[in-house]
């Protein structure tokens, strides 16, 4: 079985797009640190955010793994050296405790560690077209979740059109 964490901005993502049980259905599961589940679950449910009750669901059906970190001072020590936050953080030291396969990130400043630790990562768009190309969503249903990403505002427009480039022109 193939070890995923994931840190608050891809479950969020992913929750938003309808694409959680297509996430855990790739890996088996999904596993994620204490503080992402404050950051995308309890946080989220207080404000009434329905991605945090899908990701609780998840979670209580054992589909998503919460598991707490060891190293509370490496913890510390990349949100200080990195200047990323606390879910972040424990999602890269879970990552590299478990010896896990990839990480799942959308956010920007984890994504430069990831490259710099040389961390194997996805993103949402990556994402988007891995289901595309194992045949999972359709070209439409694709280019439309590219739509909704762009809604959401967490991307840029340039990077959005060319993943949907990327799907347009690729054959499966």
């Amino acid at each position: 079985m193939t070890i995923v964490i994931c840190d608050s901005s891809i479950l969020i993502l992913i929750s938003k797009l309808e694409m959680l049980d297509l996430l855990i259905e790739a890996f088996g599961s999904v596993m994620i640190p204490q503080a992402v589940y404050i950051e995308s679950v309890e946080k989220g449910k207080k404000f009434k955010k329905m991605d945090a009750f899908l990701i609780d669901k998840k979670i209580n059906d054992g589909k998503i793994i919460v598991e707490n970190i060891k190293n509370l001072t490496e913890k510390e020590k990349l949100m200080k050296d990195f200047n990323i936050h606390e879910g972040e953080s424990e999602a890269i030291i879970l990552y590299l405790e478990r010896k896990a396969e990839l990480l799942g990130t959308d956010d920007y400043r984890t994504l430069k560690v990831c490259k710099i630790l040389d961390i194997k990562y996805f993103t949402t768009p990556l994402f988007i077209i891995r289901s595309y190309s194992k045949k999972k969503l359709s070209k439409n249903i694709s280019l439309l979740k590219f739509k909704k990403l762009q809604e959401f505002g967490w991307y840029k427009e340039e990077p959005i059109l060319e993943f949907k480039n990327r799907i347009e022109n690729m054959e499966v």
